[in-house]
C-alpha cells in the first residue's frame, strides 16, 4: 500500500481478518466450554452458532429434538460494493430448520446442506474517533470504525438454493442478525492511522472491483436503471441534435451541446470529444456509476481544429463513481435525482480504452481525458443543466393516456344561455364579465377549436394531404393522425405529431443512410415545443405556394390593394423536441438494444424537424389563423380591422412543466385583438377579466367574437336607428295661424329645415339585469300662441306641444313600434268645444336567430303604417282639416331598417374577417356583456346545411321594409338642442261683428310624439326594439 493508492483492498483484508479472529474466538468458547450454551453467554459465541429453542425449552441445545432452528457458521466475510453498501456472506457448516412448527413438535425438520452460503446486502457507515495521547505521540491520532446496519440488512439469497423452508430460513437468520448486533459484532475497526503527520490512507470501496464483481441494484429512490438511462438518452439525443445541426440552435452557445460534443482549447490542451449516450448503473441508494461513452476523441496540435488531428481514438468508456441526491416535487408527486458534484471519482476497473497504446504519448492522452472528466466535466454538465439524471412528475402520467382526437359539438355550447337553463348560470357569468379594455374587436379561440381544425385537415385532403401522409424519398414514410397542440404562456405551444404507422432508415453521421435497415414503426407520438408568431402575408414563408394562394383568405382578400393579411402561425422551423411528452408504443427498451432505439428516435426527429416541418412551412400549412387588415379606405364596416395583434391568454402562467396541472376548462386560449378606423392599439395584451370561452354544452366551444359597443352599437347601430327617429318624429308647422287648424301641417324631423341637421341621438338607460340593452330617444316641443285685440281679426289662442318617445332593447332583436295619435280641439266664443282625432300605428322588426351553425336575419312581424278614419265630435267636421290626411301627408308609407339589415347580414354565413386553417367559422348566439359589447359564439360553418323546417328563412333585400322610398339627409354635427319657436305670419280671417271683438275664441293644440300627455294630443310612439 503506497501513497496515492486506494487502500480499500487492504482495508477489506484487515476487516475480514478481524471477523475471522472473532469467529475463531467464538468457536473456541464452544469447544472449551460445552455447557456455555446459555442466554447470558450467547454474545460470546454468536458468530459461531445460533439456536432457536423449541417452545418451553430453556436450553440452547442444537439438537433436533430441542430446537426448531440450528446453524453452525464458518467465518463470515465482507465484500464491499461501494462506500455505503457491502455484502455479508455467512457460510453454514451444518444446521436444520423445522417447518410448520405450530403442530407441537410434529413439524418437518429439514437439514441445511453443509457449505451453504447466505448473502445479505448491508449498509454501513464509517465513523472516525480522533484523540490525543502523549503515550502515542505529540500529535492527534484517529481510529476508523465501520458500523454495519445489520438490523436492516436485505436478504439476497442462498447458494445453493434451499428449495425447502427458504422463507423460514430467512426469518430465523433475521433473528440471528439481531443477536449479532446486540453482541456488538456490527462494529469493527478499519485500518489504524496513528501517524497523523504522514500521508493519509485513501480508502474508497467503490473503486475496487470490475463490472462482474458488483451486485448492481435495479432501483434507486423507486426509479429503475432503465428509466434513468432512458431519461439520460433523451437528454443526450436532444444535445446531439443540437451539436450536429439536426435542430436549430444558437451556434454561439456550446452548453446545450456539451452532453454530445465538447471541445477544449485552453491550458495547452486541444481536443474534441464526441459522446454517445451516457449509461448509469446503480451501486447503492447513494452512489451510481456513470459511464461516458466516447464515440471519438481527437487531439490537435493547436486551436485550428480544421487541420487533421495528431491522434484520435474511438469507443472509449470512462466510468465515474458519483454520489446522487434526491429531490421531491410539489405535493411529493415528483422525483428528481441529481449528481452530487462534490464527490466524483474515476473508476479504472469499469473503464475501457480500446486502441490505446502503451507509449508515453498515449498514456498522456488517456490521463488528459480522465482528468477532464473526473475534475471538470461534471461541473460543466451542472452549468448546462445536465446534472439531473432523472426527473419525473406523477401527474405527467396522464399525458401518456391523453386522447388527442378532438371532439366537436357542431351545434355550439351557448344553448343554455339562449334557453335560460339553470345550468348556464356560470356561463352567463363568463359572458357578462368579459372586458375588452379598449380594443374594438376580440376574437378568442379555444385550444379545442385549434385541434378540431387540425382534425379537419386530415379529413378534407386536397391541399391538406400532407397532414395525412408524407414521404421523404426512400428514407422515411408515415401516415399521420391529426396534429394536436397544447397552448402555453409566452406565445408558445406543445405540438404533438401522431404517426400512426410508417417506416424509416436510420442516419450515419447525421445524414440519411441508404445502407440502413428499413425499420417499421407504429403509433409514435412526438412532442415539440414551438413559438407562435404573427406576420404579414409578404413575410410569411409559404406566401408563394399554390397551396397558400388557394386558401380562402388569400382568394378573398389577398389580392385587394386596400388590405393586407396577417397570419398567426406555428414556427415549426425552430421546433424543440420534448422527449418527456413523447411516446413510442412499439419500442421496448428492456429488450431492444439501447443504441438501436436511440438511432430510430434520432432518425424520426431528424426527418420531421429537417424535412417535414420545413415542407409544411413552405406550403403555408403551419397557419393557425388569418386576419384581413385594412390599410386604406373610407366608411369601412364596423368589423373591418385596421390594426391587429395577438397573444396566448390565461389567468396563470402555463409552461411545459405545469400544463398538465391546469384545471379543465381553464386552459390557455389565443386572443386576436384589433381596432378599427385606423385607431392605434390601446396595448399589446388583453388584461385578464374572465375566461372568454363558454363551456356550457358538453364542455366544448370553438370560441367567442366580441365587437365593442362603441364600434357596433354607438357608431353604427344607433346611427342607423336614429334614421327611424328622424322619420317618425312629427313637427307641427303653421303656414298661417289666422287660418286655424286649416293652416296646420306636420313635417318629419328628417325634412324639417331647422331639425334635419340635428341628431336624433339615443341615450343608454341603466341596466335592469335582464341581459339586454335599453336606449331612449325623447323629443318635446311646446308652443303657446295667443292673439287678442280689437283689430280686424279674431281673438285666438294656440297651444302646441310636440313630444316623441321611442325605446328599443334586447339581444339583437330590434323591434320599433309606435302609434301617432293626432287630437285637435277648438273652443269658440260661446265656450263650445269641438274635436277631431285620427291615429296611425306602425311596427318594424329585425330579428337575429341562431339556426343550425349560424345566424339568420329576418323581418317577420313588420307591417306598414295603418291609418284610422278621422273621428269628429258633433258638428265639428267642417271646422277642422282632416287629421287623417295630415298624418298621411307627413308619415312615411313604410318604416323599415334597410341599412341596418344590410349591416347585420354581414354576420350571416361564413365569417370572412377571421379565418382558421381549415373549416371557416360562423357566428351564433349573439348576447351583450355588462359593458354593452356584442358577443357571438364561434361555430364551425356548415356551408351545405339546409335550414330546419319551420326555421326563420333569410329575407331577400326586395322584401325588406323601406323607408318610404326616401332617405333622411345627413345630420352630422347636430347638437340635439330644441329649436326656437318658428315665427308665424298673421293674416285676417272673415270679418265679424264688432261685438264679437270681445267674445272669447281659443284653440288648444298639443302634439305629443310619445305617450299621451294631455287631452288634445298628437301621439307618436312608443318605439321599442330588441338588439
Amino acid at each position: 500500500m503506497c501513497v496515492g493508492e486506494n487502500g480499500a483492498p487492504q482495508a477489506v483484508r484487515y476487516l475480514n481478518a478481524q471477523l475471522a479472529v472473532l469467529h475463531g474466538n467464538a468457536q473456541e468458547c464452544l469447544i472449551a466450554h460445552p455447557d456455555a450454551r446459555t442466554e447470558e453467554n450467547r454474545q460470546f459465541y454468536a458468530l459461531a452458532e445460533f439456536v432457536v429453542p423449541r417452545s418451553g425449552n430453556p436450553s440452547l441445545s442444537p439438537s433436533e429434538s430441542g430446537s426448531i432452528f440450528y446453524a453452525s457458521f464458518g467465518k463470515p466475510e465482507l465484500k464491499f460494493i461501494c462506500g455505503h453498501d457491502a455484502l455479508l456472506i455467512l457460510t453454514l457448516d451444518e444446521g436444520h430448520v423445522m417447518l410448520d412448527n405450530t403442530r407441537a413438535g410434529r413439524g418437518q425438520v429439514v437439514r441445511i446442506p453443509s457449505g451453504s452460503r447466505i448473502t445479505y446486502r448491508v449498509s454501513y457507515e464509517s465513523r472516525r474517533i480522533v484523540g490525543n495521547d502523549l503515550k502515542i505521540g505529540d500529535y492527534g491520532c484517529s481510529i476508523e470504525l465501520l458500523i454495519l446496519d445489520l438490523k436492516n440488512a436485505t436478504f439476497i439469497g442462498v447458494d445453493p438454493e434451499h428449495t425447502g423452508g427458504r422463507d423460514a430460513l430467512a426469518r430465523y437468520l433475521a433473528q440471528y442478525l439481531d443477536v449479532l448486533h446486540s453482541a456488538g459484532n456490527h462494529v469493527i475497526f478499519s485500518l489504524p492511522q496513528f501517524d497523523q503527520r504522514g500521508a493519509q490512507i485513501t480508502i474508497d470501496h467503490s473503486l475496487m472491483g470490475s463490472f462482474g464483481d458488483y451486485e448492481w441494484r435495479s432501483t434507486i429512490y423507486g426509479v429503475t436503471t432503465d428509466q434513468i438511462n432512458t431519461y439520460m438518452s433523451s437528454l443526450w439525443l436532444k444535445s446531439a441534435m443540437l451539436a450536429y445541426g439536426s435542430i436549430t440552435s444558437d451556434s454561439s452557445d456550446w452548453r446545450p451541446r456539451c452532453l454530445a460534443e465538447f471541445s477544449r482549447k485552453e491550458e495547452g490542451q486541444y481536443f474534441r470529444i464526441k459522446f454517445g449516450a451516457p449509461q448509469v448503473n446503480i451501486l447503492c441508494a447513494k452512489e451510481v456509476v456513470v459511464t461516458f461513452d466516447i464515440d471519438e476523441v481527437e487531439f490537435f496540435e493547436n486551436e485550428d481544429f480544421s487541420l487533421p488531428p495528431v491522434r484520435s481514438y474511438t469507443k472509449w468508456k470512462v466510468a465515474l463513481v458519483v454520489n446522487v441526491l434526491q429531490g421531491r416535487g410539489e405535493d411529493n408527486l415528483g422525483v428528481t435525482i441529481v449528481f452530487d458534484l462534490s464527490n466524483g471519482r474515476y473508476h479504472s476497473g469499469l473503464s475501457a480504452y480500446p486502441g490505446l497504446g502503451d507509449d508515453e504519448d498515449s498514456l498522456d492522452y488517456q490521463d488528459i481525458i480522465i482528468a477532464f472528466l473526473s475534475l471538470d466535466y461534471l461541473a460543466i454538465l451542472h452549468g448546462a443543466g445536465y446534472h439531473t439524471i432523472y426527473s419525473h412528475d406523477a401527474r405527467w402520467e396522464t399525458i401518456r393516456k391523453l386522447k388527442f382526437d378532438s371532439v366537436e359539438d357542431a351545434e355550439g355550447s351557448w344553448w343554455s344561455l339562449e334557453l335560460g337553463d339553470s345550468s348556464g348560470a356560470s356561463s352567463r357569468e363568463t359572458i357578462q364579465r368579459t372586458s375588452m379594455h379598449g380594443f374594438d374587436q376580440v376574437v378568442a379561440i379555444s385550444q379545442g377549436s385549434i385541434n378540431a381544425q387540425f382534425s379537419s385537415t386530415t379529413i378534407r385532403g386536397g391541399a391538406h394531404s400532407m397532414f395525412h401522409s408524407w414521404t421523404y424519398e426512400q428514407f422515411f414514410s408515415a401516415n399521420f393522425r391529426p396534429l394536436s397542440l397544447q397552448l402555453l404562456s409566452n406565445n408558445r405551444a406543445i405540438v404533438w405529431m401522431h404517426l400512426s404507422n410508417g417506416h424509416l432508415k436510420t442516419l450515419r453521421d447525421w445524414v440519411p443512410w441508404d445502407g440502413s435497415t428499413d425499420y417499421e414503426f407504429r403509433d409514435w407520438r412526438l412532442a415539440f415545443e414551438v413559438d407562435i408568431k404573427m406576420c404579414t402575408k409578404s413575410e410569411f414563408e409559404g406566401f408563394a405556394s399554390a397551396t397558400y394562394r388557394g386558401m380562402s383568405p388569400f382568394e378573398k382578400h389577398g389580392t385587394l390593394p386596400d388590405r393586407d393579411l396577417k397570419h398567426v402561425y406555428l414556427d415549426l422551423r425552430r421546433a424543440e423536441y420534448l422527449h418527456e411528452y413523447s411516446t413510442y408504443s412499439d419500442i421496448r427498451t428492456d429488450v431492444e438494444d439501447s443504441r438501436s432505439v436511440i438511432l430510430k428516435l434520432q432518425a424520426v426527429i431528424y426527418y420531421l424537424s429537417q424535412y417535414y416541418f420545413p415542407a409544411l412551412c413552405k406550403e403555408g400549412l403551419n397557419i393557425l389563423s388569418s386576419i384581413p387588415v385594412w390599410t386604406s379606405g373610407q366608411s369601412l364596416p364596423s368589423y373591418a380591422l385596421t390594426s391587429v395583434t395577438f397573444h396566448v391568454y390565461s389567468k396563470v402562467e402555463v409552461t411545459r412543466h405545469n400544463w398538465a396541472h391546469i384545471t379543465p376548462g381553464l386552459e390557455p386560449i389565443i386572443v386576436v385583438l384589433g381596432t378599427t378606423g385606423f385607431r392605434p392599439l390601446p396595448s399589446e395584451r388583453l388584461e385578464f377579466s374572465t375566461g372568454w370561452i363558454v363551456h356550457a354544452n358538453r364542455g366544448f366551444s370553438h370560441g367567442t367574437l366580441s365587437i365593442a359597443r362603441r364600434v357596433f352599437i354607438e357608431q353604427r347601430l344607433l346611427a342607423l336607428l336614429s334614421n327611424v327617429n328622424a322619420l317618425t318624429t312629427m313637427i307641427p308647422i303653421f303656414v298661417d295661424p289666422l287660418q286655424g287648424f286649416h293652416g296646420l301641417s306636420l313635417k318629419r324631423w328628417a325634412d324639417h329645415d331647422q331639425r334635419k341637421d340635428r341628431p336624433s341621438k339615443w341615450e343608454l338607460l341603466p341596466s335592469d339585469g335582464e341581459g339586454c340593452l335599453k336606449y331612449l330617444w325623447e323629443h318635446c316641443e311646446e308652443w303657446h300662441y295667443k292673439l287678442r285685440g280689437n283689430g280686424n281679426m279674431m281673438n285666438t289662442t294656440y297651444e302646441v306641444s310636440c313630444e316623441y318617445f321611442s325605446l328599443f332593447h334586447g339581444a339583437l332583436h330590434i323591434k320599433i313600434s309606435g302609434k301617432v295619435d293626432l287630437s285637435l280641439k277648438l273652443q269658440d266664443g260661446d265656450h263650445r268645444s269641438y274635436s277631431a282625432n285620427a291615429a296611425v300605428s306602425w311596427s318594424t322588426n329585425v330579428t337575429v336567430q341562431t339556426v343550425g351553425s349560424g345566424i339568420k336575419v329576418n323581418t317577420l312581424g313588420s307591417h306598414d303604417p295603418v291609418f284610422t278614419k278621422a273621428d269628429y265630435s258633433e258638428s265639428a267636421a267642417h271646422r277642422f282639416r282632416s287629421p287623417t290626411d295630415m298624418l298621411r301627408e307627413a308619415f312615411p308609407a313604410q318604416v323599415g331598417l334597410d341599412e341596418l339589415v344590410r349591416e347585420i347580414r354581414a354576420f350571416e354565413g361564413a365569417w370572412e374577417y377571421y379565418y382558421p386553417l381549415a373549416a371557416p367559422y360562423s357566428l351564433a348566439s349573439p348576447v351583450f356583456n355588462d359593458d354593452g359589447d356584442l358577443l357571438f359564439e364561434l361555430r364551425r360553418h356548415a356551408s351545405a346545411a339546409a335550414a330546419p323546417a319551420g326555421a326563420a328563412t333569410r329575407m331577400s333585400r326586395s322584401s325588406t321594409p323601406g323607408l318610404g322610398g326616401r332617405r333622411p339627409q345627413s345630420r352630422a354635427g347636430r347638437s340635439g338642442r330644441s329649436s326656437p319657436a318658428p315665427r308665424s305670419p298673421m293674416r285676417s280671417s272673415s270679418p265679424t261683428p264688432g261685438t264679437a271683438a270681445h267674445a272669447a275664441f281659443g284653440e288648444f293644440i298639443k302634439i305629443v310624439n310619445g305617450p299621451s300627455r294631455g287631452p288634445v294630443t298628437v301621439l307618436s310612439g312608443p318605439a321599442m326594439g330588441v338588439i
